[in-house]
């Protein structure tokens, strides 16, 4: 089972991203497949081009920081 509904990785990061925006953690995010930079993610402090691997690490890390507060405090004393 994945939790994947793509099968690729630029579908994987597309996934990624969108769960961020769903989240309001990005403000938007528009590809461009045929750009040098083709992922453009919008932020608070602009538009951020980015390859298809920066984009990746870029919603590996925004998630960690956005919900990895929330997996560590589970109320357990």
């Amino acid at each position: 089972m994945s939790i994947w509904a793509s099968d690729n990785r630029n579908g994987h990061v597309r996934e990624a991203l969108t769960l961020l925006l769903s989240q309001g953690v990005i403000d938007d995010f528009r590809i461009r497949p045929d750009d040098e930079f083709p992922f453009r993610v919008q932020v608070a402090a602009g538009i951020v081009p980015m390859t298809e691997h920066q984009a990746a690490h870029f919603a590996l890390g925004a998630a960690a920081a956005h919900f990895g507060d929330l997996a560590r405090n589970t109320g357990e004393a």
